[in-house]
Order: C-alpha cells, then structure tokens, then sequence
C-alpha cells in the first residue's frame, strides 16, 4: 500500500488543482479506486513531465465509446422502421418508454416485460450479432428505450440487476439525436462526473465488466434546436445469466430472496375466449396467428352463469401447472337480456360481479376484457330484444368494468353505419342475430389487435 501511496503523490505533484481534488474525493469515497489510478497512471508516473490532461483516466477501462458503427445506410432505414414499428414513440409520456426483446430460451409465463424475441425483429437481431462480434461476447437480450423529445431522460442509475451477467459488458446503440451521458463513481456526489460521452446516432459505447460496480451513469435531456429531430432510440445490449432460474426471471430491480433448487416445468401462457356464440364462431388459431395460444371456451346459447361454470370447468379439468391464463375474453348478455322486460335487467348486475371476481380470485395474473353488445336486431321474431335493453345492458357493462378496473372492447359502434345497425355487417335475415362473414372479420380483427396490444394497459395485474 505504502509503494501505491507513493506513485499517487508523484501523480498529484504533476496535476492541477482541480484534478486533484477530484482523484482525492474518489479516493476518499472508494479505497478501492486507489489501484484503479496507480494502475491506468503508471506511464505518467515514469515520466514526471507527461501530465494527466483527464482526471477521469482511471475509468477509462470500464467505459469505451465507437462512432459510425454500423457503414450501411439502407440497414439502418431497415433498423429505423423495426423502432418505430414498437410502437414506443408517446411525446406527451412522462418518463421514455421501453421494450425488452430477449432470445426465446429466456421468454417464458413468469417474463412480462420479455413478450418479444429476435425471430420477430431480423434488423435487431443483425445489430446484435455485429455488437457479439466486435465486443467478443454472447449477448442474447437488449431493452430499446425512446427519448421521444429533448425533455426526456434517464437518471442515475447502474444496470446491476440480479438476473444480468455481470462478467460480460453491456454495449448500447444510438439512433437518432446526440445525448450526453454521464458516468458518476458509486458513492460519490451526483455532481461528480468523471466521464461524459457526447453519444451520436449510429455510435456504440460499451460498459466493460465492472463498470455496473464501480460506476453509475444517466441521460440528460438533449439541447436540440426546433428544426432538428429530436427522437432517440438507445438499444442496450445485455447477457442474461446462464445460472439464473429462467422460469422466475422479471426484468427489475427487485432480488429475489428465495429460488428453488428444483427447476419446474415452464406454464405456456394461453389466452381464454368464455362466452356466448359471438365469440364461439371465431378461429382461436386465427387470433393467435401462430404467436400467442388462444383457447375457445365459448359455446352458442351460453349465459352469465353457463360462461362462468364453463371457466370453472377448464380450471377443475386442466392441469394448473400447464397453463398460465393471461388474458380472459368475456362475451355475455345476448342470451341474459332475450325475452326481458324493459328497465328490468338490472338484475344481471349481480351476475357480472360476481363473474368478475369468480375470474379475479381464480386467475388473479390474468387481463380481464368484456366483449360489449352488438346491436341486436329488435325485429327478431323468435326471442324479443328492445332497444333500451341493448343499451342499457352495454351501459351496465361499462360500470361494471369500470368498478372493477377491467377492460371493456367496445365493438357496438364498429357495426353502425349512420347511427343504425350496419345492413352489409349482418345477413339479411333478421332473424339471424350473428353477424355474416363480413362482419365475423370485423370481430375478429378487434379481438385480434386487443389479443396482440403492446399499448400500456393501467389494468393489467402485470
């Protein structure tokens, strides 16, 4: 220690003041730092002429920074569109908005944020095989961030969390306006910046093992003129541990306390449509298109209570372990409301609470959404449906839903036209209250762009 005390004195007789306030706070926050300086400084200290022109040298190690990474314009038009089309961009957001996209041996029923993967993303996963090249790593997942406007940014913060490989670096790609970052010693004031990086579109600058320990490190907001653009897209990426239980992993902060030694059969998650015949007439395969597992439980003639039982029997016949129910699709009502008096549906009321909660308690990790009425023909001669019961029926389920926080997919108004029920959505029988292929489509295209959202949802248990 005594030859480490040495060679830091010949380095501060040769510093300015200001330099040697800095290495003397570092030293005094980290004891550690002190081989970091001697080490990096050692050419300085041979020569007692040579000054240190950057007090910020012993981090050089930890942080590396490469402009004009990727020569290949069209590429990066084709890496444009792959961001934009995430969907990430929200001006009006308080805090940039993120995705994750990790490779498929990672993406399971316990990974929320990791809902994508590379297969899905070619650009992406080109980007990533060039950054494994050039660093000599295996990284296998990345989280995009869009700085949407200048405003936006990131504070102090150092990607430690448990499930990322710390022996393996982090290197993040920029695209679109220039950022500063800022990298601050653990412990130390935040206004102790000891390295800062003018980061371009189209660089790279890769945090080295070690760097999530010694280091911290944030975005400011840009300083953009009104003509220039001002979006950003950071795409960071990581190694996710190879010892890390998979089946638990969750993209935060929080460590886990407890894991279990015994690795447990990974639940595929599935997405469950209950109800009436609207929704027993759709292709569960078509909704899924081949990404997500869609199950119909719907059967024609179904009621509050039938959908209900129907929910219970798929909980008491399938094995708890297999699946994870994601998201709940309700259709009901067109059978409850036939044949009933004006005003007097009040009564269903009831019946959807207690659904509601019957689905909460029993599947407490799962999106609930309740399909609204389609204007019923009022003419049907068989089963006698009013107007005002329509109506007040889907006003009913907009309470319901919005007591018990829960998704309504309000489709009534996708079949008017002009204010009356649209006539080329249904067949010409009026005695058929199902809509005719036409309209089955358009259904169908409304559950699928709810079943394959990546919109932030306030009501989702995740």
């Amino acid at each position: 220690m005594s030859t480490n005390v040495e060679k830091v004195m010949k380095i501060l007789k040769v510093c300015s003041s200001e330099e040697k306030n800095a290495i003397l706070n570092f030293l005094r926050n980290d004891k550690g730092v002190l081989d970091a300086v001697v080490n990096v400084s050692t050419v300085s200290t041979n020569n007692p002429n040579t000054p240190i022109t950057n007090c910020s040298s012993s981090f050089e190690r930890f942080v590396s920074y490469h402009e004009s990474f990727i020569d290949d314009h069209i590429f990066l038009d084709e890496l444009k569109l792959e961001l934009e089309a995430l969907d990430l961009y929200r001006n009006n957001s308080k805090k940039p908005r993120s995705r994750w996209i990790s490779s498929q041996e990672h993406i399971d029923a316990s990974t929320p944020n990791a809902n994508d993967t590379f297969s899905n993303f070619p650009a992406i996963y080109k980007l990533l095989q060039r950054v494994n090249t050039c660093t000599g790593s295996t990284l296998d997942c990345c989280n995009i961030i869009c700085y949407s406007n200048d405003k936006k940014s990131l504070r102090l913060h150092s990607d430690n969390e448990p499930y990322l490989s710390q022996s393996d670096p982090i290197a993040t790609f920029s695209l679109g306006a220039t950022r500063c970052v800022e990298f601050v010693p653990y412990g130390a004031n935040h206004s102790q910046v000891v390295k800062s990086l003018n980061v371009e579109s189209n660089s790279v600058y890769v945090m080295h093992p070690g760097c999530q320990a010694t280091l911290q490190h944030r975005v400011l907001p840009g300083k953009c003129s009104v003509n220039e653009d001002q979006v950003r897209y950071s795409i960071s990426f990581r190694k996710i541990k190879k010892t890390f239980d998979e089946t638990s992993v969750k993209f935060s902060s929080t460590p886990e306390t407890e894991r279990s030694d015994k690795v447990s059969p990974v639940p595929v998650p599935i997405t469950l449509l209950a109800g009436d015949s609207f929704l027993a007439r759709l292709d569960a395969n078509k909704l899924g298109k081949g990404k997500k597992n869609v199950i119909n439980l719907a059967k024609g003639g179904f009621k509050i209570q039938d959908t209900l039982d129907s929910l219970q029997s798929f909980r008491n016949d399938v094995n708890n372990d297999k699946y994870l129910v994601k998201a709940i699709f309700i259709s009901v009502g067109t059978n409850d409301i036939r044949n009933c008096r004006d005003g007097r549906i009040a009564r269903f009321k009831g019946e959807l609470f207690k659904l509601v909660r019957y689905i909460k308690h029993h599947f407490p990790n799962s999106k609930i959404i309740f399909q609204s009425l389609l204007p019923l023909p009022v003419t049907f001669s068989n089963h006698k449906y009013v107007v005002g019961n329509i109506l007040n029926f889907n006003k009913m389920l907009y309470h319901v839903c919005f007591h018990e926080r829960i998704n309504l997919l309000n489709v009534f108004g996708l079949f008017l036209f002009k204010g009356f029920r649209n006539p080329l959505l249904f067949p010409n029988n009026v005695n058929d209250i199902h809509p005719n292929k036409r309209g089955l489509a358009t259904l169908a295209r409304a559950y699928i762009d709810k079943i394959h959202s990546r919109r932030f949802d306030p009501y989702s248990p995740n």
